[in-house]
């Protein structure tokens, strides 16, 4: 008898053989799609509390903006001229006369110089520019002592 037909005369004798390694395989397919969906729908729950975290913050966010702009608008209108002169008033301020103001002299105190700008640097202007002799040599003057020195030596 060959392997074959010992084969075929096993799984013959022994159906359940053949159950058994379909069942295997069956859970085993089962069981991969399982794992897949599980960590398929661990993604997609830390997707959705991630997008769940930004909307909230984006929401906090314009409401501060809402709030930081009505400060500002607030303060702009406590600090209004007309509203600073009201409170001054009320206070018991009035505008400084040209009598009212006293300037006092300190003894010692010397004020700093004016501010005098320096003059830029002269630049001596003899017709050329401060080049190295290394780079005054043109490609054509090169090209001419290149080839005429090996013009002269053939």
């Amino acid at each position: 008898m060959g392997v074959k037909a010992k084969r075929t005369h096993a799984s013959r004798q022994a159906p359940w053989r053949l159950q058994v390694r379909w069942t295997g395989k069956t859970m085993l397919l089962v069981i991969i799609v399982l794992v897949v969906s599980g960590v398929y729908l661990a993604v997609n729950a830390r997707l959705a509390r991630a997008g769940r975290d930004v909307l909230s913050l984006e929401s906090r966010r314009s409401e501060l903006l809402r709030i930081t702009s009505e400060l500002n608008a607030e303060l702009a209108s406590r600090t209004a001229p007309e509203t600073m002169m009201e409170k001054a008033v009320a206070l018991g301020f009035h505008p400084a006369q040209p009598d009212d103001v006293l300037f006092l002299t300190v003894d010692g105190y010397v004020p700093p110089a004016d501010f005098v700008a320096p003059r830029p640097p002269a630049e001596p202007d003899n017709g050329q520019a401060m080049l190295s002799p290394a780079y005054t040599e043109t490609l054509g003057d090169w090209l001419m002592r290149w080839f005429g020195a090996s013009g002269d030596s053939s």
